[in-house]
This record gives C-alpha cells, sequence and structure tokens, in this order.
C-alpha cells in the first residue's frame, strides 16, 4: 500500500472516530486535565527551543530543505494523537503543502500541537553540534516531560476509543 493510502486510511478512521467519540473525549475530565498539563509542557519545550536557538536553526535547516520533517513523517501519526489535536482546535489539512515535506507542515512549521513522539525527541547531530553539551541537555529535560503526557494522553484516548 503506498504511503499516501495509508495516510488517507488514517484520516478516515480518525473522521469517523471523531464522529463516534468526539463528545466523549471532550467531556471527559482525565483527558481535559492531561492535555492542559501536555499543552504547558509542549509550550515549555517551544520556549526552551527559542531560548537555546534549537528553534531558529530547525526553522533555517526546513526552510532549505533538508528539514527532518519529509514526506512520510505524518506516517508517525496515530489515530489517538490526530484526536487529540482534534481536541485542541487543530484543523488537519485536506493536503500536503510541501511535495517533499509532511502532511502537516505548513509556512510556519507543524501545524499540530499534540506532535508524535520521533517528532520530538529527535535531536540531529548537527542541532547537538549547534547547541552545545549544556543547551542540548537543557532541551532534552524539558522533551522528557511532554513526552510524559503526551504517553497518558494517548494511552486515556486508546482507552476510550
Amino acid at each position: 500500500m503506498k504511503s499516501s493510502d495509508v495516510l488517507a486510511k488514517l484520516l478516515a478512521n480518525v473522521a469517523h472516530k471523531w464522529q463516534e467519540y468526539g463528545s466523549i473525549l471532550k467531556n471527559d475530565p482525565e483527558i481535559k486535565s492531561l492535555l492542559d498539563k501536555h499543552q504547558k509542557a509542549f509550550g515549555h519545550v517551544q520556549k526552551v527551543m527559542q531560548e537555546t536557538g534549537a528553534a531558529l536553526f530547525c526553522r533555517d535547516c526546513g526552510i532549505s530543505s533538508i528539514s527532518c520533517c519529509g514526506e512520510g513523517m505524518e506516517l508517525e501519526c496515530e489515530e489517538a494523537l490526530l484526536l487529540a489535536n482534534l481536541l485542541l482546535g487543530v484543523n488537519i489539512p485536506n493536503s500536503r503543502r510541501f511535495s517533499t515535506g509532511c502532511f502537516f507542515l505548513d509556512e510556519n512549521g507543524c501545524v499540530l500541537k499534540v506532535r508524535p513522539l520521533i517528532c520530538r525527541n529527535f535531536i540531529c547531530p548537527e542541532l547537538k553540534e549547534n547547541l552545545g553539551l549544556l543547551k542540548t541537555r537543557k532541551l532534552q529535560e524539558a522533551l522528557d516531560n511532554e513526552a510524559f503526557y503526551l504517553f497518558l494522553l494517548l494511552e486515556r484516548i486508546k482507552e476510550i476509543i
């Protein structure tokens, strides 16, 4: 099966599950709490990325078309992750913005507010070298907290769907 077919099937499944479980997910107090904790951790990571220079480095890399956010990375998304994004009001795109980029990539970066673990925890050798040991460690520590809440959130969504 082609990756475009896999993605189309995933998006169709998510749309179906959103119709069936959306209101249940929206009203689940545990999911509300985990979404809040995840988004606080996500915001902290974004702040650390700005402070360390990682955000600028990754943006420049993406502009030069060497980005790790390439075509096929969207296949790292699972139904629960996309449902979490719908809970946060993210508009899932209808089409790929860049032919060689991830389906969820637009001119401002990733449209997802809840992102696959690999997209958050991957620190390429070039970025590590650019940041140095202390800044890399600071970024990894921030990412660990986000990963913790990501896991709990997705597991809770899976329990319901």
